[in-house]
């Protein structure tokens, strides 16, 4: 049985999700306006927790939940 597209937007957009939107790392830099290889480096396991971008990890990858409270608490802590 195919799931439908409708169905999978659905399963996609839980009661904490809505109003974020999935984007990559090079949207993401856009958005930002920095390059696009500062955005990955602030994701890697080896950069401190404090200074690393909340992301989720789809197998090798990585998307960023735009609007989510996560990402909004980094950009704030970022401005400080």
């Amino acid at each position: 049985m195919a799931t439908k597209q409708s169905d999978v937007l659905e399963m996609s957009q839980g009661t904490e999700n809505r109003g974020t939107e999935l984007i990559d790392s090079g949207e993401l830099a856009a958005r930002l306006r920095v390059p696009e290889s500062w955005i990955r480096s602030r994701t890697r396991s080896r950069t401190p927790t404090q200074e690393r971008i909340p992301c989720l990890r789809l197998g090798r990858y990585v998307r960023f939940q735009w609007g989510s409270s996560r990402l909004n608490d980094w950009l704030a802590k970022q401005q400080q």
